[in-house]
């Protein structure tokens, strides 16, 4: 396994998905008059989603739609704390305590925890259940491996202690009796070589220092940690049901687990289909119940009051006359624009709710990437010269009818350190623009014999218009681009490398286009950090940079990636709004990307569903709707 490329099948978030009740709590009105707005159905609520939820496993899940269906059955140890994005309060756990150094995490699990069907939950369960996304080598391993790696191996350990290490892993999941173990299996589990060690029944301990972002002579007292667990692929699992319906494949998913939940959470998996949809039931047996009468304030805990329906529904057209009718309470869809939002708006029984920055950040800011190692990109003039030509108030109101706005990265919106010194974004000046190439290997029309392709994601007009602004802008000072719209799933592919040649696919012909060495580039946000941006788009080998924008591509450079880990690891917040600043100063200064936009993410919903409640968890997966808290009456 090849640590430089963790991040290139990171979460394949899906563009632009925006469903009513991102992250919200909702409630149903019960003081309706009969001139008011009403449902078809509130027991089921029906869902119309745009996406398919390709499995139900936490551990594989690739795609938002995904995480939207295992949050609501799979619980984790901690969860943000209301709509705070930097506090967390304890689920599994019912608290916790770090060592001095940052590097040792000591969690007390809450008693009486147990899954849907009745089996315990316990340390050791919760030791399987962490192991086991390290097994699976799966989408989302890099969650964990950034901190946490198999027993008695370092992640940059050689490759037959690693493989030794993890073949040993399985078979202890595959083998435990995780209810009551023996000694020896206490003992292996509770061994302080390993990044997930029991403590007791009610403790375990996550011991930092072996994942991939301790490369460097130090390890990193991870500062975002509990954002990290709190991700789907941190949750609870139950042992029980897996080793009897196919056990742990290292390397391998669970075809039950993919079509089959067994969770922890207040609500089970009633069906599930890859074609139709799915639907959730209150769980009859969920653990919390009444304790979560005793923290009436945490709404991690609440029980599930109605049923879910989710129904895939492609046609934007269809979802639209639903959510007018009540035959939807609310809607995922693919891409929700300008043309979208002026049907919806207005309508009596809709609720068209924009929501707060940190939820747009999270969703997906965009930039133009220009290839700094590849001609004439890698000139700054040239650089400057592009980010200076392009109208980005043009791009925010014609392409997205003003629903954007422009920013300045690495890090998005909303999010902690975001551009500590308010730098102003960049701007449209053209002028200034023809002074850059006059001054770059580009003067005098020296490049206008170039046509590059400009790649750009082809998943609504709002991203074509935006090219082809961008394409009309850079001709006013002589570069010339062509925009080709590719598919989502080609779009990720063109970040990974050609196991051929050793080459990024972007920088190669792929089906039948490119190379692209400009184009429009975006990332959504996995969790809540400033960190999990900057680890790709700013570290040397993150799939943004070193296969997109060429941005301190020198693994040499260790002062420019140390910025990253000591940003990463830090608990001095004046140290880490200094360091941030200092990268996003960096790379404001190198022109190393034009950021151009940030569209504007939107709840769709009845006004039935009253209640709104914004957790960033939601704005985390995108998709996330706090079902428990829906009431049927």
């Amino acid at each position: 396994m090849d640590p430089k490329w963790r991040r290139v099948i990171a979460i394949a978030v899906v563009v632009g998905l925006v469903l009513a009740g991102i992250g919200l709590y909702f409630d149903v009105q019960h003081n309706l008059s009969s001139q008011t707005c009403s449902l078809q159905s509130t027991n089921p609520l029906i869902i119309d989603q745009a996406e398919v939820a390709e499995t139900a496993d936490p551990d594989t899940a690739p795609s938002t739609p995904a995480w939207a269906l295992v949050q609501q059955v799979y619980q984790t140890l901690v969860m943000y704390n209301g709509s705070s994005i930097t506090n967390y309060t304890g689920v599994l756990a019912q608290n916790w305590t770090t060592s001095a150094d940052g590097l040792h995490w000591n969690f007390t699990l809450r008693p009486g925890v147990h899954f849907s069907n009745g089996d315990p939950f316990n340390a050791y369960v919760m030791w399987f259940s962490l192991y086991r996304l390290l097994a699976l080598y799966g989408i989302n391993q890099y969650l964990l491996s950034e901190n946490f790696w198999f027993p008695n191996v370092w992640y940059y350990s050689n490759a037959t202690q690693v493989n030794d290490s993890a073949t040993n892993v399985t078979n202890a999941l595959n083998t435990f009796n995780f209810a009551d173990p023996t000694a020896p299996e206490i003992a292996y589990m509770s061994a302080s070589n390993q990044s997930f060690q029991v403590i007791n029944a009610s403790t375990i301990e996550l011991n930092l220092g072996f994942g991939y972002l301790d490369y460097t002579p130090f390890s990193v007292p991870y500062a975002y940690l509990l954002a990290e667990i709190s991700t789907p692929g941190a949750a609870a699992v139950d042992p029980f049901v897996i080793q009897k319906n196919g056990g742990v494949v290292e390397g391998s998913p669970n075809s039950w687990m993919q079509a089959n939940a067994v969770g922890t959470g207040p609500y089970v998996l009633a069906s599930y289909s890859t074609t139709a949809g799915y639907s959730l039931s209150p769980s009859s047996n969920y653990w919390a119940t009444n304790l979560s009468a005793q923290e009436p304030w945490n709404n991690n805990l609440q029980p599930a009051k109605a049923a879910i329906e989710v129904n895939y529904q492609s046609q934007p057209s269809v979802t639209v006359q639903d959510l007018k009718s009540g035959a939807a309470a609310s809607a995922s869809f693919m891409y929700l624009g300008p043309s979208t939002i002026s049907q919806l708006e207005g309508v009596h029984c809709l609720k068209v709710q924009q929501l707060n920055t940190v939820f747009s950040g999270a969703n997906g800011a965009w930039w133009v990437f220009m290839n700094q190692s590849v001609f004439p990109f890698n000139n700054l003039s040239v650089r400057a010269a592009i980010t200076h030509a392009i109208n980005y108030n043009e791009v925010i109101q014609d392409a997205f009818g003003g629903y954007a706005f422009d920013w300045v990265g690495p890090v998005p919106p909303g999010s902690p350190d975001y551009n500590p010194d308010n730098l102003t974004p960049y701007q449209y000046n053209l002028t200034l623009a023809k002074q850059e190439i006059a001054n770059s290997p580009c003067a005098n029309s020296a490049c206008a014999g170039m046509n590059f392709q400009y790649e750009y994601l082809s998943t609504s007009l709002d991203w074509q218009d935006a090219a082809t602004i961008i394409a009309s802008n850079l001709a006013q000072i002589g570069i010339t681009v062509t925009p080709i719209g590719v598919s989502l799933a080609q779009f990720y592919t063109e970040q990974t490398i050609d196991p051929n040649t050793g080459n990024c696919v972007g920088s190669e012909v792929y089906e039948g286009v490119g190379p692209f060495y400009i184009g429009q580039d975006f990332y959504s946000s996995d969790y809540i950090s400033p960190d999990d941006w900057t680890q790709e788009d700013f570290l040397s080998f993150g799939s943004a940079n070193i296969c997109q924008s060429g941005f301190n591509s020198d693994d040499a450079n260790a002062s420019l990636d140390n910025l990253v880990l000591e940003a990463a690891g830090t608990a001095n917040q004046t140290l880490a709004t200094q360091l941030y600043a200092e990268m996003t100063e960096i790379m404001y200064q190198n022109y190393t990307n034009a950021w151009f936009a940030v569209p504007d993410l939107f709840a769709v919903y009845n006004p039935v569903l009253t209640g709104l409640y914004q957790t960033p968890m939601g704005s985390t997966t995108l998709s996330t709707m706090s079902w428990n808290t829906v009431s049927a009456s």
